[in-house]
C-alpha cells in the first residue's frame, strides 16, 4: 500500500517533520512492505519554514530582527530559487513574549520588515509569508512603517 503521511505539528511536543517521521517509523514497524510519502504540513505558524524546507529544500538565511518587545531575536528566511518564505512567528511569535505577563497589545510586527528586506536583497521576486502564532495585534502597521 502507498500512504501519504501529512501531519501538522503536535503543539508543544513535535514539529511536523518529527511527527511525520514518528508516524512513518510506527507504521513501518507494523507494515514494512508499505511505501510512505512524508509530507509535513503547516498552518503558517511555528514550523512553517521547516515544513516548506522538508518539501522543497532551499537555503536558510539567518537574520537578527527586532522581536515583538523590541529586543533582538534570530529569524530565518527560506530562499527557494526566487521565492522566499517567511515565518512571522520567528520575528513576533507568542513564544517570544514573557510567559508570566504576556502583553500582545504592546507587541510589534516590525521585525517582519527586516525579513522582507532580506528576501528582496537576495533576489526574491515572490514572497510567501506564514502568518500564525504571532503575538501582535498591530495589523502590521509597525512592519509597514519600518519598510
Amino acid at each position: 500500500m502507498r500512504v501519504v503521511v501529512a501531519p501538522d505539528k503536535f503543539a508543544g511536543t513535535l514539529s511536523a517533520v518529527e511527527a511525520a517521521a514518528a508516524i512513518q517509523a510506527g507504521w513501518l514497524d507494523i507494515a514494512p512492505e508499505d511505501t510512505l510519502e512524508l509530507c509535513p504540513m503547516s498552518d503558517g505558524g511555528p514550523g512553517f519554514l521547516d515544513a516548506i524546507e522538508a518539501a522543497v529544500g532551499g537555503e536558510r538565511l539567518v537574520v537578527d530582527v527586532p522581536g515583538p518587545l523590541g529586543d533582538d531575536v534570530v529569524a530565518d528566511v527560506l530562499l527557494v530559487g526566487t521565492t522566499a518564505y517567511i515565518e512571522s512567528a520567528m520575528a513576533c511569535g507568542l513564544h517570544l513574549l514573557n510567559a508570566d505577563e504576556p502583553d500582545p497589545v504592546g507587541a510589534s510586527s516590525a521585525g517582519i520588515a527586516d525579513l522582507l528586506v532580506t528576501a528582496h536583497s537576495h533576489g526574491a521576486t515572490t514572497v510567501v509569508v506564514g502568518v500564525g502564532g504571532t503575538a501582535c495585534t498591530d495589523a502590521g502597521v509597525p512592519m509597514l512603517e519600518r519598510l
